[in-house]
């Protein structure tokens, strides 16, 4: 399906409104040059990364490492907006969406102690408000040990869903990844990087609400460890994951899987990253096991472009995806089931091949991507998928 030109002018001016506040810190922070003794030119303000800097400053209200009660107060969020478009066969559609809207503040106290809340606004902003995104209280006294009590966004388990939709370098996380792992969540959490390892575990209410939880869905809990570990890089982090369900009717914060494993390795050798993932997941009831493997090799291409620091990145991914039964792996949510509703099978390939654009590292970034993706239905009930989806898009956070 095309969109309208009227969808079109409505998407350009939810662009508009979403940005318009950014367009008034960078006139502000233009503006503030001119009381400069030697106000530097456009463009070498851009090589010393002077606008940046000063329209992020923009969003710390208050800091003072002195004070013993409050150090920082700042706002915090992202914007996350992008073209997609999926083609297969005589199939396609495609669209704007603003992906992830979340805005909040976040305050640091007693030099141990983080509050945090951010809400989500709704894609067309009308309503403007959306529900919760992450309300926590975390005290971290030290490096090796952090507790944090709230409503989270699940970061736990696995190569990819280990790390915030800010820092990823593709549009979207994997299917198996998707399928299996859970969103937001309310529990509490410790975690912590002791010398060469690291830790985490949790424990979490099975429901979840448009803000916190009514505790009817059973209980949930993580586990998970890591370690100092090269391979073949020059550094490198080997990590092995749990994620528990008990298996309750009223669940709703986890998926379908009572076991969730996954082993994964992150490694670096200078301009170039490699993460390798096997994550298993044993399906409750009738629900077929599902197993993945995701390999997501990163390459820096070059620095310091238009600006110092500025990094332009290849990304390349290999998703195979398996069910032990048939319709036990679903197309991907976005974008694939915009043309095959309900699709299922029990076999998919996808490979996915982008170029981002980091500005200002993840805090402002371009990205670009396409991926081809196979879905393979032994069943044969109308589940089988051969397609392209593109991606073009920006992504803020402060």
């Amino acid at each position: 399906m095309t969109v309208p030109s009227l969808e079109i002018r409505k998407h350009c001016l939810r662009i508009g409104k979403a940005f318009f506040p950014g367009v008034l810190l960078l006139i502000d922070a233009i503006s503030a040059s001119a009381a400069d003794v030697e106000p530097p030119t456009f463009w070498k303000r851009i090589e010393e990364k002077g606008i940046y800097e000063r329209i992020w400053e923009k969003f710390t209200f208050y800091e003072n490492e002195e004070n013993d009660v409050m150090q920082s107060l700042f706002l915090v969020g992202r914007y996350q907006g992008q073209f997609w478009s999926v083609n297969a066969g005589h199939e396609s559609a495609s669209g704007w969406e603003n992906r992830r809207v979340f805005v909040g503040a976040e305050a640091e106290l007693f030099h141990q102690i983080t509050l945090q809340v951010q809400i989500k606004v709704s894609e067309d902003f009308d309503p403007f408000y959306d529900g919760l995104y992450q309300a926590l209280v975390e005290w971290s006294p030290s490096d090796s040990f952090s507790l944090t009590v709230g409503r989270l966004d699940f970061l736990f388990n696995g190569l990819e869903r280990s790390v915030s939709s800010t820092r990823i370098v593709t549009f979207e996380r994997g299917l198996v990844v998707n399928q299996v792992i859970p969103g937001e969540f309310v529990g509490a959490v410790v975690e912590g990087n002791p010398g060469d390892y690291s830790y985490r575990a949790g424990v979490l209410s099975g429901s979840v609400g448009h803000e916190f939880t009514d505790f009817h869905g059973g209980v949930g809990a993580f586990a998970g460890a890591g370690c100092k570990l090269p391979l073949f890089y020059e550094n490198g982090n080997l990590h092995l994951d749990y994620l528990f369900n008990d298996g309750n009717p009223s669940n709703n914060a986890l998926e379908p899987y009572d076991h969730v494993v996954s082993l994964w390795h992150q490694g670096n050798a200078g301009p170039f990253g490699m993460g390798a993932d096997l994550t298993w997941a044993h399906g409750l009831g009738d629900r077929p096991a599902a197993f993945g493997i995701t390999l997501l090799p990163t390459y820096v291409i070059a620095k310091n472009l238009l600006r110092k620091e500025d990094v332009l990145q290849a990304v390349l991914r290999y998703q195979f995806a398996a069910s032990n039964k048939d319709n036990g792996l679903q197309l991907q949510q976005r974008y694939e089931q915009e043309i095959m509703s309900g699709g299922a099978g029990d076999h998919y390939h996808a490979i996915y091949g982008g170029i981002n654009y980091l500005i200002f590292g993840d805090r402002l970034k371009l990205m670009t991507g396409v991926e081809y993706s196979t879905m393979h239905d032994s069943a044969r009930d109308g589940g089988a998928f051969n397609g392209w989806t593109y991606f073009a898009g920006v992504r803020v956070f402060f």
